[in-house]
């Protein structure tokens, strides 16, 4: 089925996970589709348990693979890294974007976090930074 054929998607936090499948399932469609992914680093320093498979240019780069065994061809497919909660990846996703396709059709804000050791545990910190990625960006 080809019902995205000529949409442009934009799914953060799509090199692992529900964002993973998700932009498979647009370029299985006919999507254009638009990569991201990052590492999330702050709840380490506070101790907190984040469980990561490879670093982020690996779960990218695999789900880059994936897109390609699916027969995705590669002009069709953008890969853009870095901290959503950072605006000025927020606006390189925009124009890397606009500049390679013309256009945004869908945007899937799929990126998230939470703390796996509770908001009792949690800094002020962490909580504007989980904030910042789940809310903000």
């Amino acid at each position: 089925m080809t019902r995205f054929a000529d949409k442009v998607v934009i799914v953060t936090g799509s090199s692992s996970g529900i964002g993973q499948a998700v932009i498979l399932a647009f370029a299985k469609e006919g999507a254009a589709v638009v990569l991201h992914g990052t590492m999330i680093l702050a709840f380490a320093k506070e101790g907190a348990a984040v469980v990561l498979h490879g670093t982020s240019q690996e779960r990218i780069q695999k789900t880059k693979t994936l897109l390609l065994e699916e027969k995705v061809p590669e002009n069709k497919i953008l890969v853009v890294e870095g901290p959503i909660e950072n605006e000025e990846i927020q606006d390189k996703l925009i124009n890397e974007t606009i500049a390679k396709f013309g256009k945004i059709d869908v945007l899937v804000n799929n990126a998230g976090l939470m703390n796996a050791n509770g908001v009792d545990l949690n800094s002020v910190e962490n909580y504007d930074y989980v904030f910042s990625v789940n809310v903000r960006a």
